[in-house]
C-alpha cells in the first residue's frame, strides 16, 4: 500500500477550541493550499500548505482585513493571475478578496454582497462563472458577470429535505457534480450528497441512490460535512475533504476535524471509499515524474533536444510515459508581457510523445492570437491538428496550466482546468514531455509532471475500503480474461462488468478488522443461475445466483450471496464465476455482520433512546406528546431475522406510528430532516399498515395493505427479513406484505417511533429466520 495516513488528521496552529471546519483546498503549480472556517470573534484567515495531501505546512493568517471575523467557509479560486477569495462572515452575506498569492494578503475589494452563506464558484469551460450558496429548500446558483458580481439566482432542485448548505461543482467527462451537506453542524447526521448534471452548472441536476456518499453517526466519528474536491497528485485521482464533529466548544461553536478520503467514478456515478477512520488509510500517489525546472532544468531529470536552425531552446524529461498518460506544464509564457510580432513565433511549444526533434506531439501556445494550437510533427512534416482561442481576456504574463490527458479514447487538452480540446484521433502514444521555445523568448517554466494514468484509470488500482462498496468496474482483470465494463442499461449511468465462465474481478482491499463480512452483488436480470466464488483472507464463499432472489419487475437485484471470515489488513479480494452463461455486475457490497442467534433477544435490552420514554408492564410508550421519538434496539450488524411484536392504538384518533427494520445511521437533532435514519419503516395509519425505505429526506412506499387496529387492544404482527424480501404477517399468520426490494438494505437494528401517546409497544422478540 506504501504510505499511508489516518483520519481525522491534526494539523498545526489549528484554531484552539474550534479545529478545522468546512475545509476547502485549492490546487495551484502543484501546490495545495488548504483554508477552514474562522472561530467566532477572531480576525483572519488560516491557511495551510501541502505537495502531496498529507503534510501540510501551517501559511499563518493569509487574510486579516475586518470583514474576516468569523469568516466561515472560505474558498478560493485561481483567474488570470490573481486569487479570489469568498467568504461569509459569522454566516452575514458574503464578501470577495483578492490576492497576488494563494498565500495573500487576501485585501477586501467588495461591500458585502448577501446571499447568506457558504459561497462557492464554479468556472465552466467557456469561461463562464457561477456562484452557489446554501438556502432553505436547496442550493442555489446565480451567474457572475464577473468575480466581483453575482446576478439572479435560482435553486437547483438539490436538497437535503431542510436546510442546505456547503455546495461545490466540478465538472468531469463533461458531467458537472455538485456535491452539498447539510441539515445542521450539530447534527450527528450532517452528511454529504451529491448530484449530476448533463447540461449546465445550473441544472437540471439527478439524485443518485447511491446518497449520501458520506454519513456516520458513530459515536466518536460523526457529523461529516461541508466538503471540497480536488485533484489528486497523480493527475488522475479525485479526493474529497470534509470535517468531522468532536462537539461544542467553550465558548459554543462547534469543534471539528479534517479529513480526506478517495473519490472514485464508474461513469456517471461517483461515490467515496469511505468514510474511513482509525485505520490507515492509502495515501495520495504522487505523479512519476515531478520537477520544477525553472530556468536551468535540472540535468538529473531533463536533456536538451535538438532545435530547428532558426535557434532556441528545447527541453524533454528522460523519463518517458506510457501509452495512456497525463501530463501537466505550468508557465508564466510571456513573462516580459510584450505582444509577440506578426509573424513571429510561437511563445512556447509544449511537446507530448516526443520521440525525436522530427516526431512528436506539439501543444503551441501562440502568443500573438491568442490561440493554442495542436500540431502533429511526424518524419520533419508537421499538420496542424486542432486549434482553439484561449480564454477571453488571458493574460501571457502570469502563470497558466495546460495539462494533457492522453488513452484510447483520444486526448484531453486542459487550459486552467477548462476543456480546449478533446481529439479523438490522438489516442495515447508513449514519449517523453517537454518544452520548446525560440531564440529571444524567456518563459518561466514551473511544477511539470506526469503519471501513466489518464481518464480515472487510477481507481482501478486504488485501495478500497471494508467495510464499503466495490465497483465491478474498478477490478483488475484476468489478462487471459480482460473485464468487459460499459453503461448500457445501468440505471444510474454507471458501469458494469461482464463474467462469463472463469472470469475474474480481483481488488485490492484494506479489510478494517477481524470478523465476519456479509457480501452481496447488484446483478442485472438475465444473471441467473451464474455461480459465483468470493476468496478473501484465505477463505471462499461459493454462491448461486439463484432466480428466485431477483425482483422480476426490476432490471438490477441486489442479490445476497452470504457472509465470509475475513481477516484485517491490506489483501486480495476476488470474485470469479466458476460457471458457464454470463452474467453483470455493477457493484459488490461488503458489510460487516453479527449473527442473530439465541443471545439476540438480550440484545433488545440494550437501547438508544431519542425522546423520553415510559416503560411499564405495559409496554412502552413516549413520555411528551408531538415529540418525534424513537426507541432503537438490537445490533445494527443484523442481517436477516424474524421479529414479533404487539401494538395497541388507544383511541380512534391515534395518529401514527411505525416500528424501524434493518435501521442504522440515526439522528436526532431539531433542525434536520424528520426522517433521519436509514432504513425501513412499518407504518400503521389509518386502517392500513404500510411498508416504506428511508433514506433520510428519500422516502419511498414500497407496499400496503389495510389492518384494522380495535382501539385498546394489542395486535400481534410478525415480520420475516431474509435477503432482499420482507413479509409481514398478521397474528393469525395470514400474510399482509411480501415486497422483495431490488435495492435492498441489508442490515440494521430494530425500532419504535411514534409522536403520540396513545401507542404502546410491548412483546418484542427477534430470533434467527426459520427456513421454510
Amino acid at each position: 500500500m506504501g504510505t499511508s495516513y489516518q483520519n481525522p488528521m491534526t494539523l498545526p496552529q489549528e484554531w484552539e477550541d474550534y479545529g478545522i471546519g468546512d475545509p476547502y483546498v485549492l490546487r495551484h503549480d502543484g501546490q495545495y493550499y488548504l483554508y477552514c472556517s474562522t472561530k467566532d470573534g477572531r480576525i483572519g484567515v488560516k491557511a495551510w500548505s501541502s505537495a502531496n495531501l498529507t503534510d501540510w505546512t501551517y501559511e499563518g493568517l493569509v487574510a486579516e482585513e475586518p470583514v474576516t471575523e468569523g469568516a466561515y467557509a472560505p474558498e478560493v479560486v485561481y483567474w488570470n493571475g490573481s486569487f479570489y477569495m469568498y467568504t461569509s462572515p459569522a454566516g452575514k452575506g458574503h464578501y470577495v478578496l483578492r490576492s497576488e498569492k494563494p498565500t495573500g494578503p487576501f485585501l477586501a475589494q467588495t461591500d458585502n454582497l448577501g446571499l447568506t452563506i457558504d459561497g462557492s464558484v464554479f468556472i465552466d469551460d467557456d469561461g463562464s462563472w457561477t456562484f452557489t450558496h446554501a438556502e432553505f429548500g436547496g442550493i442555489m446558483a446565480a451567474p457572475m458577470s464577473d468575480p466581483y458580481t453575482i446576478g439572479t439566482g435560482e435553486k437547483l432542485g438539490a436538497s437535503l429535505g431542510h436546510w442546505t448548505e456547503g455546495s461545490m461543482i466540478i465538472k468531469r467527462g463533461g458531467k458537472y457534480y455538485m456535491t452539498y451537506t447539510g441539515n445542521h453542524v450539530f447534527s450527528r447526521g450532517y452528511r454529504v450528497n451529491y448530484a449530476v448534471s448533463d447540461e449546465s452548472p445550473a441544472g437540471p441536476y439527478r439524485i443518485p441512490d447511491n446518497n449520501p456518499i458520506l454519513i456516520s453517526t458513530e459515536e466518536g466519528f460523526n457529523g461529516l460535512g461541508h466538503s471540497s474536491t480536488v485533484l489528486g497528485p497523480d493527475l488522475d485521482s479525485y479526493y474529497i475533504f470534509y470535517h468531522n464533529l468532536e462537539g461544542k466548544s467553550a465558548e459554543g461553536p462547534p469543534v471539528r476535524h479534517l479529513n480526506m478520503d478517495r473519490l472514485a467514478f464508474s461513469g456517471d456515478k461517483m461515490g467515496v471509499l469511505g468514510p474511513t477512520w482509525g485505520i490507515p488509510t492509502e495515501a495520495p500517489r504522487l505523479p512519476i515524474f515531478h520537477d520544477r525546472p525553472g530556468s536551468a532544468p535540472s540535468p538529473g531529470k531533463w536533456e536538451q533536444a535538438a532545435m530547428p536552425a532558426s535557434g532556441g531552446h528545447a527541453w524533454v524529461s528522460k523519463l518517458s510515459t506510457d501509452t495512456r498518460y497525463t501530463a501537466e506544464f505550468n508557465a508564466v509564457v510571456q513573462p516580459d508581457g510584450k505582444e509577440i510580432e506578426a509573424g513571429g513565433e510561437a511563445a512556447l511549444e509544449v511537446l507530448l510523445s516526443y520521440r525525436d526533434e522530427r516526431n512528436s506531439r506539439v501543444l503551441r501556445v501562440d502568443g500573438r492570437q491568442k490561440k493554442l494550437v495542436m500540431a502533429e510533427q511526424a518524419g520533419g512534416a508537421e499538420k496542424t491538428v486542432f486549434s482553439a482561442d484561449l480564454p477571453q481576456g488571458t493574460e501571457l504574463n502570469v502563470l497558466h496550466a495546460l495539462r494533457a490527458e492522453s488513452d484510447g479514447d483520444g486526448t484531453r487538452i486542459y487550459w486552467d482546468g477548462l476543456l480546449l480540446a478533446d481529439v479523438k484521433a490522438w489516442t495515447g502514444q508513449p514519449g517523453k514531455i517537454g518544452y520548446r521555445w525560440p531564440q529571444g523568448s524567456q518563459p518561466q517554466l514551473a511544477y511539470t509532471a506526469f503519471s501513466n494514468e489518464a481518464g480515472g484509470s487510477s481507481d482501478r488500482s486504488a485501495v478500497k475500503p471494508v467495510p464499503g462498496t466495490l465497483e465491478a468496474a474498478h477490478a483488475s482483470g484476468n489478462p487471459s480474461s480482460p473485464i468487459k465494463a460499459g453503461a448500457a442499461g445501468t440505471p444510474d449511468g454507471s458501469l458494469a462488468a461482464e463474467l462469463g465462465g472463469n472470469g475474474e474481478l480481483a481488488f485490492p482491499v484494506q479489510v478494517k478488522k477481524d470478523g465476519r463480512y456479509r457480501i452481496a452483488v447488484m446483478a442485472e436480470l438475465g444473471s441467473e443461475g451464474a455461480v459465483l466464488e468470493v476468496e478473501a483472507s484465505g477463505r471462499k464463499l461459493k454462491a448461486e445466483l439463484d432466480a428466485a432472489l431477483f425482483a422480476s419487475e426490476s432490471d438490477w437485484t441486489k442479490v445476497p450471496l452470504g457472509e465470509l471470515e475475513l481477516k484485517g489488513g491490506l489483501q486480495w479480494l476476488t470474485v470469479k464465476q466458476t460457471s458457464s452463461g454470463v452474467s453483470r455486475l455493477r457493484y459488490i457490497e461488503l458489510l460487516e455482520s453479527a449473527e442473530v442467534d439465541g443471545s439476540a433477544q438480550a440484545e433488545l435490552e440494550k437501547q438508544e433512546l431519542f425522546g423520553s420514554w415510559e416503560q411499564s408492564e405495559a409496554g412502552s410508550r413516549i413520555a411528551e406528546a408531538g415529540r418525534d421519538s424513537k426507541l432503537l434496539a438490537g445490533d445494527v450488524r443484523w442481517g436477516d431475522y424474524e421479529l414479533d411484536f404487539r401494538l395497541q392504538a388507544d383511541g380512534e384518533d391515534a395518529g401514527e406510528a411505525a416500528v424501524l427494520l434493518r435501521t442504522s445511521r440515526e439522528s436526532d437533532y431539531p433542525a434536520q430532516v424528520a426522517d433521519s435514519f436509514i432504513g425501513y419503516q412499518l407504518l400503521f395509519r389509518s386502517g392500513r399498515i404500510i411498508l416504506e425505505k428511508i433514506v433520510y429526506e428519500r422516502k419511498e412506499e414500497l407496499d400496503s395493505a389495510l389492518l384494522e387496529l380495535r382501539p385498546g387492544q394489542p395486535s400481534n404482527v410478525s415480520v420475516k427479513l431474509e435477503g432482499s424480501r420482507i413479509r409481514v404477517f398478521r397474528e393469525d399468520g395470514e400474510p399482509l406484505l411480501d415486497v422483495l426490494d431490488p435495492d435492498a438494505i441489508l442490515q440494521g437494528r430494530i425500532g419504535f417511533r411514534s409522536s403520540s401517546r396513545d401507542w404502546i409497544l410491548s412483546g418484542l422478540e427477534v430470533r434467527p429466520v426459520r427456513h421454510e
